[in-house]
């Protein structure tokens, strides 16, 4: 079996997504959501319940008067909002943990993909993309390959480590060399072994090189790569790679990203991850993540 083969397969030994977050996703795109419904999903699970109780009335939703029910949250903060806070609880024990290879420690990757997918999701706001609603999702799981080729694949990084240094190569070219594949595309696999819609994934495989995506899939691809770009600008980076990628001016043309814009989102990124930092890291000491992970 080859390098790459091996990698593949070690996909089905990463934990699934709960099957909370699936069903929640498919009931987000029915034109007629029952919130009733939605809210005894969530409170089938009793840690995810008290988590989602405790982010709602966080401080960074601003709202004065508790939250004491889940359907008050459904109703206050939106159904895609509930969507994206269970999608962080379920990734975040899988993301906040030392990443070898990349020479990252518990907070690197999390924070860089959680400031990812606040990024991606305000310059598409700011832009007024069509791929808007799916901007949060693909900016925050864009890096899960390194959790494979980092965590469940014991692979020698010295050899990727080196080629990128003596051929001047971004760490993902230096990857594909020694391994057959990069992480882009272990992190594609991935998302479509956790049946996550395909266009997702598609943009995901391409981030870093979205002029390569379909073209009927580009503006996403070319989001989550001018977003992840800019994160590494801002400091939200912390692994061996992270200097190495190079941005590909036309993603940001065709996005019609112009530097107020990256400017205006950059001081709002760095807001909004401290403060969603802090209130997950209560949540983690506090209650655990409060969603149970199923294996293959």
């Amino acid at each position: 079996m080859s390098e790459r083969e091996n990698i593949l397969a070690r996909i089905e030994t990463v934990p699934s997504l709960p099957s909370v977050v699936i069903k929640l996703r498919q009931y987000l795109n029915e034109p007629d959501v029952n919130f009733d419904t939605l809210a005894r999903m969530i409170e089938y699970d009793p840690g995810l319940t008290a988590n989602v109780l405790q982010l709602s009335n966080s401080a960074y939703f601003g709202w004065s008067k508790s939250i004491s029910t889940v359907k008050e949250s459904i109703v206050r903060l939106g159904t895609n909002r509930i969507f994206q806070m269970v999608l962080c609880m379920s990734v975040a024990p899988l993301v906040r943990k030392p990443i070898k290879g990349y020479d990252m420690d518990s907070e690197g990757l999390w924070r860089h993909s959680i400031s990812t997918a606040i990024c991606a999701e305000l310059v598409a706001a700011e832009l007024q993309l069509t791929c808007g609603g799916e901007a949060f999702t693909a900016g925050l799981l864009h890096d899960m390959g390194k959790i494979v080729l980092g965590t469940f694949v014991d692979i020698d990084d010295g050899p990727i480590k080196e080629v990128m240094l003596s051929d001047q190569l971004a760490f993902n070219e230096a990857e594909q060399m020694v391994l057959g594949i990069d992480h882009a595309e272990v992190a594609a696999a991935l998302l479509r072994a956790w049946n996550l819609p395909d266009h997702v994934a598609e943009a995901v495989r391409w981030h870093h090189q979205p002029s390569l995506a379909p073209e009927n899939q580009r503006e996403l691809a070319d989001l989550v790569h001018v977003s992840d770009i800019l994160c590494l600008d801002f400091g939200f980076g912390g692994g061996v790679d992270g200097l190495s990628y190079r941005l590909d001016r036309s993603a940001g043309e065709r996005l019609g990203l112009g530097v107020g814009v990256a400017e205006k989102v950059g001081a709002q990124v760095m807001i909004a991850v401290n403060e969603l930092d802090s209130m997950f890291s209560t949540v983690r000491e506090g209650e655990g993540n409060g969603v149970q992970h199923s294996s293959r």
